[in-house]
């Protein structure tokens, strides 16, 4: 009777023991921020269309998993500026090994959803060029 107790709770913590997904999760918090700010953030991933996620200063949250992700700042009277990001794997999946996760893969956890990757940049800072065509339309002094 006390193995159909101790059976459940063994696979459960097996399951639950993928490192990186526990140490950081799906997403990635990345901070934006401009000069000037309050400019809008576009989040562009997997070539779907942009979509607003804010104005700087903003904290982005880009999925781990998906192949490509682009941030394009837009504001008026500036050009536009982007940045992508690059993913690496992130060394929390070797915790999986380390701890002994030999009998369930749970490295397949983290390849699942995502979290067995890092994003980098890690932060982003853009300083803002003012568009060429506002400063001939401005009158000389």
């Amino acid at each position: 009777m006390r193995v159909f107790r101790f059976v459940p709770v063994v696979v459960s913590l097996a399951l639950l023991s993928s490192c990186a997904t526990i140490a950081h999760g799906r997403y990635q918090s990345v901070p934006v921020a401009s000069s000037p700010s309050g400019a809008d953030v576009m989040l562009e991933c997997n070539g779907r269309a942009p979509k607003s996620v804010g104005t700087t200063p903003v904290i982005v949250h880009i999925k781990r998993r998906a192949p490509e992700c682009r941030i394009t700042l837009v504001k008026d009277g500036f050009q536009p500026a982007s940045v992508s990001f690059a993913k690496s794997v992130s060394p929390w999946i070797w915790g999986n090994l380390i701890w002994g996760d030999w009998i369930i893969p749970t490295a397949l956890v983290d390849y699942f959803d995502g979290a067995m990757y890092n994003r980098y940049p890690t932060s982003v800072q853009f300083s803002l060029v003012p568009d060429s065509a506002d400063w001939r339309s401005r009158p000389s002094r």
